[in-house]
C-alpha cells in the first residue's frame, strides 16, 4: 500500500485513505481469524446471530450485514456445511427458513472474538484516545448517513430482538 499523498485534492484524499484504513484494516482482523479457520463474514453473521432474541431469516441477516441475500445465503450453506448455524424450515410456511446459532457456532465465536474485537480494540486504541474516537465516530456517522441518504436509505435503530452485550469480556475484548 503507498501514500498517495493527494492533498492538494482533499476530498480525493479523504476517500483514499478511508478506503485503504478500512482495506487495511479487514484484512488485519480477516488474517487473524483465517489462524482460527473462519473468516470476517462468518464471524459478523455468528456475532449477529448470537446477540438476537430470536432465529433471523436470511433476508433478514442480509439487511443486518448490509450485504446482498445471495451472498449471505450461499455463506450461510458453507456455514451449516460446517455445523455453526442450524436452519430451520417454518410449520406454518415452507418457504420460510430461519437461522440459529449451534453450540459449535457458539464455541468457535468464544473462541475468536478475540482476535476479532480485540484485534479491532487494539488497533483503535493505539491510534485513538477516547476524545479522539468519540469525534471520528461523529464524523464516520456523517459519511455514513451521507452514503445511506445516495442509496435512498437511513440508518435505523438497532430492533428490539437484539441484546446488546453486558460487558466487555462479553465482547472478547479487555475493558476500558
Amino acid at each position: 500500500m503507498h501514500d498517495w499523498n493527494l492533498t492538494r485534492f482533499p476530498y480525493l484524499n479523504t476517500w483514499t485513505l478511508m478506503s485503504q484504513a478500512f482495506e487495511a484494516s479487514y484484512k488485519a482482523v480477516e488474517s487473524e481469524l483465517g489462524r482460527h479457520d473462519t473468516t470476517l463474514a462468518q464471524f459478523n453473521m455468528l456475532l449477529i446471530l448470537d446477540h438476537c432474541k430470536s432465529a433471523l431469516t436470511p433476508g433478514q441477516l442480509a439487511v443486518y450485514t448490509f450485504r446482498e441475500q445471495h451472498s449471505v445465503s450461499a455463506q450461510l450453506s458453507r456455514m451449516r456445511k460446517a455445523g455453526l448455524i442450524k436452519k430451520t424450515r417454518s410449520t406454518k410456511d415452507q418457504r420460510v427458513v430461519t437461522v440459529k446459532i449451534t453450540p459449535k457456532g457458539k464455541d468457535l465465536l468464544n473462541r475468536v472474538k478475540p482476535a476479532g474485537l480485540g484485534l479491532a480494540q487494539d488497533m483503535l486504541k493505539s491510534c485513538f484516545s477516547e476524545e479522539e474516537l468519540g469525534q471520528l465516530n461523529e464524523q464516520l456517522k456523517k459519511v455514513r448517513d451521507c452514503a445511506l441518504a445516495r442509496l435512498g436509505k437511513e440508518a435505523q435503530p438497532l430492533p428490539p430482538i437484539f441484546r446488546i452485550p453486558e460487558d466487555a469480556a462479553e465482547c472478547g475484548i479487555a475493558a476500558r
